[in-house]
Parts: C-alpha cells; structure tokens; sequence
C-alpha cells in the first residue's frame, strides 16, 4: 500500500510539473544535446557607425540538432584589447533556426567620448547546448561622426525580423587616435 500511495503521488508531482511547466518546456529540459555544431549561414553589419548610434548586427543560422544555445560576442578596440565576452541566450522558439539582428550601444560606458575613427572589431559565433560552437564571423566598425549604417541586404532586407538581443560592453577611452591596425 506504501509503494502505491508512493507511486501515486509520484504521478501527480509529474503531472502538475506538466501542466505548470507546459510540455514543450519540459521537453526542452530533457532534449540531450546534439553532436553536430550550428551554421551562421548570413550575416551583415554596417562598417561605420556614428557615435552614439545603435549598431545592428544581423544574422541567420541553423543547428540541425536544433539545441543552439546562445550567441557569443567578443569584442576587441585598437589600443584597448579584448573586452570580456558578452553571452546572449537563444530562446526556445529559434534553437533549430534563427534570423534577426543583436543590438550593440555604442554609449555604453565611453562611447560618446571615444576618438574619432576608433577601431572595434567583434567576433560573433554560437554555441549549442552540447558546447560546440558554429563559424565564427568577424565584424570590423569604425566610429565616426557623420556615418551612417548601411541598408542590410537580402535575406535581412525583407522584413519581419525580431530584436534577438543585446551585447553590453562598457566602451572605455583607449588614448589612441584610431590610426593604429588591430595586432593578429
């Protein structure tokens, strides 16, 4: 009688976990992670940026195991170095395939203040739930006042793309004028 009053209660947690949780959600939890690693197929971002401006950096990419975690931003300014790692996570909806754009301010921290022609380059790439990671994309701007984003092109072009998310780095004054090139 024990192990049934046990079991029986075993059901019922399982059984409202279900219908708090949702399906969908509970089967996100117990999906293992895949073995093969995601594509960004497309990307585009404009190579000047005026001070101050949002930076929109569009991208397209597919995980044939459908786990795709998160998208990984390293960004790096002449004269600075490398910032610490920004992580945005890929919501539920998008793991197999996504398209949209991820936003950078440019008056975080010292942005508005940075030199003329100051050089940042970010590296995009994605990690999957198993840990692997996708091509990583480099993406070169200058800050200059005056510039403005280029018009993304096709497939970015067409529309209906959603806000994925934001990379937060607090921008710092380097001392540089923005003449020097990024050491490899």
């Amino acid at each position: 009688m024990k192990r049934f009053a046990a079991a029986a209660a075993v059901g019922v947690i399982l059984t409202l976990s279900v219908s708090m949780v949702g399906y969908a959600q509970l089967n996100e939890w117990f999906k293992k992670p895949g073995g093969s690693p995601p594509v960004i197929t497309h990307w585009f971002a404009s190579e000047e940026l005026h001070h101050g401006d949002t930076w929109r950096i569009y991208v397209a990419a597919k995980d044939p195991d459908g786990d795709m975690d998160q998208f990984v931003g390293v960004l790096e300014q002449v004269g600075y170095g490398r910032y610490p790692s920004n992580y945005v996570r890929i919501k539920g909806k998008n793991r197999e395939e996504v398209r949209g754009y991820l936003v950078f301010y440019s008056t975080s921290g010292m942005g508005l203040w940075l030199a003329e022609w100051t050089q940042l380059r970010l590296t995009l790439f994605i990690q999957d739930r198993g840990r692997n990671s996708s091509n990583k994309v480099v993406l070169p701007v200058i800050l200059s006042h005056g510039a403005r984003q280029g018009s993304p092109p096709p497939p970015f072009s067409t529309g209906g793309l959603s806000k994925l998310g934001v990379f937060w780095f607090d921008l710092v004054e380097s001392g540089i004028n923005g003449d020097e090139i990024y050491p490899d």
